[in-house]
């Protein structure tokens, strides 16, 4: 699908506001999966868009289900960013007409350097299973991801490709500082191993060469041995405190923190403010590593 100036951008505004859109109706309209994408759009494009997040605050990306109005917004957006690896995504690009006047779909993984359960060489092509979704919480994953992203807004808004650029580099180099910063806060701690609920961390761990141990299995709730094969980790690495996404219930994480006189500590991996985020799960890490 290709677009030249802005009266791509005029017609897909004309389609949303014809879905009766809640949005303000002097932007194009940009659709993204989670909340800090949002924040990665707006790094790039400024406010020239209107950005349409799907998963609301407090919902589980991985268990959400998009509402049929949510699929006709995004069938009238200018382009769908997905994160690439969330399971109602895929349900979204099933319901999405293969037609030119769809969305330009952009995989904003690609790429990048995937965690996965498994990895399956063909010699021409590789399939990924289990793949893990949170690409979102490392710096140099979103420094790609904006990348893609980038590509995206120059095609379909040529005209404004240097702002774009301009944009992208500015926030590449903010991504490269905040990088540099965690990797020097994080890599003097005195343990490397921490305990979570829901196992989200697993590129930050990456990053900064740490040990991210789930409580959760497979997104099932943990079964009582595996819940003592946590406790006695948790023990021998001196490990008191749990992390918990907001999101998730807490009770199985309440259990392994008081048997281990500690506490629940609560993470915002979906939070709006994406750097500065990314800072305060760094510092709580700190300090429960250096504890």
């Amino acid at each position: 699908m290709k677009h030249t100036g802005l009266l791509p951008l005029l017609f897909i505004f004309l389609l949303a506001a014809c879905a009766g859109g809640h949005l303000e109706q002097d932007k194009p309209v940009i659709t993204v999966s989670i909340l800090p994408q949002k924040y990665f759009v707006e790094k790039l494009a400024g406010d020239r868009f209107n950005v349409n997040v799907l998963v609301p605050p407090g919902a589980e990306p991985e268990t959400y289900e998009p509402t049929p109005r949510q699929m006709q917004q995004v069938a009238n957006s200018l382009v769908y960013f997905r994160v690439g690896y969330i399971e109602f995504e895929r349900t979204i690009l099933r319901g999405l007409s293969s037609g030119e006047n769809g969305p330009v779909v952009v995989n904003t993984s690609d790429g990048m350097d995937l965690i996965a359960a498994e990895i399956v060489d063909h010699g021409d092509h590789v399939h990924l299973y289990g793949v893990d979704p949170h690409i979102w919480l490392t710096a140099p994953g979103v420094k790609i991801q904006a990348a893609n992203m980038l590509e995206a807004f120059i095609k379909t808004d040529p005209g404004k490709a240097e702002f774009y650029t301009e944009n992208y580099e500015r926030f590449a180099n903010e991504l490269d500082r905040l990088h540099e910063e965690l990797n020097a806060k994080l890599s003097g701690v005195g343990k490397r191993t921490f305990i979570v609920f829901h196992p989200a961390l697993g590129y930050f761990a990456r990053d900064y060469n740490l040990r991210q141990v789930s409580i959760e299995e497979e997104g099932k709730s943990p079964t009582a041995a595996s819940m003592r094969k946590i406790v006695d980790l948790a023990k021998q690495e001196g490990i008191k405190d749990i992390f918990i996404q907001k999101e998730f219930e807490r009770d199985n994480a309440r259990a392994v923190a008081r048997e281990l006189g500690g506490n629940v500590i609560e993470l915002e991996p979906l939070s709006a403010d994406w750097s500065e985020n990314m800072r305060e799960m760094a510092g709580k890490l700190y300090e429960v590593l250096n504890r």
